[in-house]
């Protein structure tokens, strides 16, 4: 891994209403790797995604960022304008997926360039045909296409993803793996929370375990963890 490129997390520990969720967590994102986090339901993947991704504030922790260990408080503008959490149910904008991928970046919407890079998004994504559609109104992994095509245009280099896959048929799941897979080539660091480990297993270069608050060792390739 390149350290100037990567970010590490050091000694991340979370605690709600009493209750240890995280403790003492190390975790590194770089680019071009795909980490795959699984645990029981309560975990705390959920928790850590959004800590990772400066959504939630943790008790305790430290990031390392182009050499320097700062507190998770100095970190989270960086966190936030240089990673994406996307939840399992990615948030949709009313209106059409080409106005989705438009607003992705509002500053570039009259853009013609930017225009130009939604038009071979669309084609990425095989969203194409769907691009006069209510995004609200499309199937759970198209939605999910959608919003890696907006994770695409942003130009996102952490992406921090939360049961991508759920409740996708066949078909969605390996289209959206492709596109994860192409992410991934690109130089984009992936990090996939889920309950199913095995259907990332010929992408994944790491695979941890959350238990108990703490990251253990991997489960074995293909296994299911169970809720």
């Amino acid at each position: 891994m390149n350290a100037d490129r990567q970010i590490a997390y050091s000694m991340i520990s979370k605690s709600w209403n009493r209750r240890l969720i995280l403790e003492s967590v190390d975790v590194t994102a770089a680019p071009g790797y795909f980490t795959v986090l699984c645990g029981e339901n309560g975990s705390g993947k959920t928790t850590l995604l959004k800590i990772l991704t400066g959504l939630v504030r943790p008790d305790r922790g430290t990031v390392v960022r182009y050499g320097r260990t700062v507190t998770w408080g100095q970190a989270r503008g960086g966190l936030l304008r240089d990673t994406l959490y996307l939840h399992q149910t990615p948030y949709m904008f009313s209106g059409s997926v080409y106005r989705n991928l438009i607003l992705s970046t509002p500053r570039k919407a009259d853009s013609a360039s930017h225009r130009k890079r939604v038009e071979e998004v669309l084609e990425w994504a095989q969203l194409a045909h769907y691009r006069n559609d209510p995004a609200r109104t499309l199937s759970g992994g198209q939605q999910q296409r959608v919003a890696l095509a907006r994770a695409s245009l942003n130009g996102s280099a952490f992406l921090f993803l939360d049961e991508p896959t759920a409740n996708m048929d066949t078909r969605s799941v390996e289209r959206t793996l492709g596109l994860l897979r192409e992410l991934k080539d690109m130089g984009t660091a992936i990090m996939v929370c889920t309950h199913n480990p095995g259907i990332f297993e010929n992408m994944s270069d790491r695979t941890l375990l959350l238990d108990r608050g703490r990251i253990h060792e991997s489960p074995e390739a293909g296994e299911e963890i169970t809720a």
